[in-house]
């Protein structure tokens, strides 16, 4: 009789039921496990045995970032990881205890492309505007993070932290910490913010496999001639729309305020 959350050996019980766990911490991974969906699935144990050697924690990271990229975080569940690894979801839990410390690990992974600036630049200005521009990056390439870092409660881990700390470092000597900190929020809520257009767009194209420039343009011509008396400026605008362009622009503005406070 083996652990049906470890695998390992089981001493044949004296008396009463036979143990089902080795210990109860296995018992509470169990739990867990079926609590979030995972639950007890006798016929892939073999399968989740044969893959022990190969699956890691690195390995169910990854697989989960490729999810919420392809997909969206809502897509990203203990069992879909699973499933993409072909391991039983009950595998997952020898290394993660569950959704949310999978979601803290995602986080750090994506962070940690973060590139630093080149040497010459130096400078609050162009400390922040750089991070800034990480940080947009970032949300192009990964747009679930948005839903996880935009919040009173992210996860504190040392890449959070790290990423917070690059610009109360280039802003010291200028603000007090406090105030440090409200300016590292003002440009990265603003980003954050003009991200939200990447987040709707990539829903927009997944549904409708129509890319913005293309709506926008047709869009845009049918206006003209059908509003254009009303609402002149609509010719003057450019055809073509872009939202890197949009975000270049507010980012200045938003540093130009920050000069002007020092």
């Amino acid at each position: 009789m083996r652990c049906v959350q470890c695998g390992t050996e089981l001493a044949a019980a004296v008396r009463g039921r036979p143990r089902r766990y080795c210990s109860r911490s296995c018992q509470a991974r169990a739990y867990r496990a079926r609590k979030d969906g995972g639950g007890l699935n006798r016929r892939s144990t073999p399968r989740s045995e044969r893959a022990r050697g190969e699956l890691d924690r690195a390995t169910i990271v990854r697989s989960a970032i490729r999810l919420a990229d392809g997909e969206g975080l809502a897509a990203v569940s203990m069992r879909a990881v699973a499933a993409s690894n072909d391991v039983a979801a009950m595998a997952l839990y020898r290394h993660v205890s569950g959704k949310d410390e999978l979601v803290r690990a995602m986080v750090d992974v994506v962070l940690a492309e973060y590139r630093p600036p080149e040497r010459n630049s130096c400078g609050w200005r162009a400390e922040l505007e750089h991070q800034a521009r990480q940080e947009w990056a970032l949300y192009q390439r990964h747009p679930w993070v948005l839903s996880v870092l935009a919040s009173t409660r992210p996860p504190l881990g040392g890449s959070v932290l790290a990423l917070v700390d690059r610009s109360m470092t280039a802003l010291a000597g200028h603000f007090d910490a406090d105030t440090s900190l409200s300016v590292y929020l003002l440009v990265s809520g603003y980003v954050q913010g003009m991200a939200l257009l990447l987040t709707a767009e990539e829903e927009a194209v997944r549904g409708t496999g129509v890319g913005y420039e293309r709506w926008w343009s047709t869009r845009r011509d049918h206006l003209v001639g059908t509003a254009g008396g009303r609402y002149p400026w609509l010719a003057e605008v450019a055809s073509e729309a872009r939202l890197d362009d949009w975000f270049e622009f507010g980012l200045q503005r938003v540093l130009d305020g920050i000069g002007a406070r020092l």
